[in-house]
């Protein structure tokens, strides 16, 4: 059952999702600069939940909240349709192995989860320093019924991570894929609404 974002946050502002923060420094970035939005991560570490959630007390932030699961699990199952206004999937792990196809987030279940949570005029941000983690999961998106932004440019203030200095430099693909206004939120299973 979905749960109300007033419940989470005690309030009813604007609600972005991240996606596998890692160490949480977008997320934590965005939070200071945009009191009006509130955060929600989702990331499969245990440990760097409560790192992330331990900076985010210490910064003063009360528009943080970090829980670890499953993304997939958690979008399908808590988020309330049309409610997200922004997704942010920075650099997830491509899970490159055969065995390894249940875990990746380019697959159109997830895809079809993201849509129908994104509010209408809401974006995705998707980058990775894989060319092809970022087409395959553009194009489920794509898939979905969002519809890419030829030449977007990141989102203002988005820090570059030391991940992303480390492994990606000059070398990092980009997208955004946004619903369309005024449309509701897409039948489950389907890609229109």
């Amino acid at each position: 059952m979905p749960v109300a974002w007033a419940d989470v946050f005690g309030n009813d502002r604007p609600v972005e999702v991240e996606i596998g923060p890692g160490r949480g420094d977008v997320l934590l970035a965005f939070a200071g600069r945009r009191s009006g939005t509130n955060f929600f991560a989702i990331e499969r570490v245990h440990g760097a939940v409560a790192s992330i959630a331990a900076r985010a007390a210490a910064r003063g932030l009360p528009n943080v909240r970090v829980v670890a699961g499953d993304a997939r699990c958690i979008v399908a199952r808590l988020v309330p349709d049309a409610s997200v206004t922004a997704y942010h999937i920075y650099f997830p792990d491509p899970w490159p192995k055969t065995r390894h196809r249940a875990r990746r987030l380019a697959c159109p279940e997830f895809a079809r989860d993201v849509a129908r949570t994104l509010a209408p005029g809401g974006a995705v941000h998707v980058a990775s320093d894989l060319s092809l983690v970022v087409g395959a999961l553009g194009a489920c998106l794509a898939g979905a019924g969002l519809s890419p932004l030829p030449g977007a440019t990141w989102p203002p203030g988005r820090p570059i991570t030391s991940f992303e200095r480390k492994y990606a430099g000059a070398g990092t693909h980009y997208a955004r894929l946004v619903r369309a206004e005024g449309r509701g939120a897409p039948a489950p299973g389907t890609a229109d609404g």
